[in-house]
C-alpha cells in the first residue's frame, strides 16, 4: 500500500492510501510520524496511524467543545464517541482529565448554580439534571447541600414577581402550577406558597 498526503484546510493533512482517501490528521502529527509521500505502509502501520490520528482528533475536538462551554466527563465522552468511537474518545477524556480541562465537581457546582439562580429550578429537578449529565450521586449530594434552598419562599418570590396582581383566569394559574411542578417543586410547597400569598389554590386542582 502506498501512502500519500495532501494539504487540507488550516493545519489539516488528508491521507490517501493507493490514491484513495482514508483519514485526516494534523500537520504536526503527520510530520512527526515519519511517513513520506510515496512510501509503502503495512496494514499494522496504517491501523496504528488511524488509532493515533483518531485519538488526536478526538482530543482536539474535546478542547474545542470545552472552549465553548463546560461539560461533564460522561457528557463530553458521549458527544465525542458519536464521531470518534470508544477507544479514541476514552483516551481523549483521560488526557483532558489529566490536564485539568475536565472536572465533574467544578462542572456540577457551575451547572447547579445556573439551574438554581437563573432557571429557578428546585433541588429535585437539579438533582435529576445532574444525573442526566452523568454526575455521580456523591458529587450531586455535596453540591445540593451548598444551595440555599427555601422552596416555599422561592415560589412566593416568583408569584410576587410575575403575578403581583393575581392570575387573570384559572387556566393561567394552572399553567403556572404545572410549570412549577416541572421545575421540581412539590405539590405541598406550591400549595403552601399560594396560601401565604392568599391566593386560592383549590380551584386549580383537577
Amino acid at each position: 500500500m502506498i501512502i500519500k498526503s495532501k494539504a487540507g484546510n488550516g493545519n489539516k493533512i488528508h491521507i490517501y492510501i493507493d490514491d484513495e482517501y482514508v483519514l485526516t490528521v494534523y500537520d504536526d502529527y503527520w510530520h512527526q510520524n515519519g511517513f513520506k509521500d510515496g512510501e509503502t505502509i503495512t496494514e499494522e502501520e496504517l491501523a496504528s496511524l488511524k488509532e493515533e490520528a483518531g485519538f488526536r482528533l478526538a482530543y482536539e475536538k474535546g478542547l474545542d467543545y470545552l472552549a465553548r462551554r463546560s461539560y461533564a466527563k460522561k457528557e463530553l465522552y458521549l458527544k465525542l464517541k458519536l464521531k470518534y468511537g470508544d477507544t479514541a474518545s476514552e483516551r481523549a477524556i483521560e488526557k483532558l482529565l489529566y490536564f485539568g480541562y475536565l472536572n465533574d465537581e467544578e462542572f456540577a457546582k457551575y451547572y447547579a448554580n445556573y439551574l438554581f439562580e437563573v432557571k429557578k429550578y428546585d433541588v429535585k429537578r437539579i438533582s435529576m439534571e445532574l444525573k442526566l449529565k452523568g454526575i455521580d450521586r456523591e458529587i450531586t449530594d455535596n453540591v445540593l447541600k451548598t444551595l440555599d434552598n427555601e422552596p416555599i419562599q422561592r415560589i412566593i418570590v416568583m408569584l410576587s414577581t410575575k403575578f403581583s396582581n393575581g392570575f387573570k383566569d384559572e387556566k393561567t394559574k394552572r399553567r403556572f402550577i404545572n410549570k412549577l411542578q416541572r421545575m421540581g417543586y412539590s405539590y405541598h410547597d406550591i400549595k403552601s406558597a399560594f396560601s401565604e400569598c392568599e391566593i386560592n389554590f383549590e380551584n386549580s386542582e383537577e
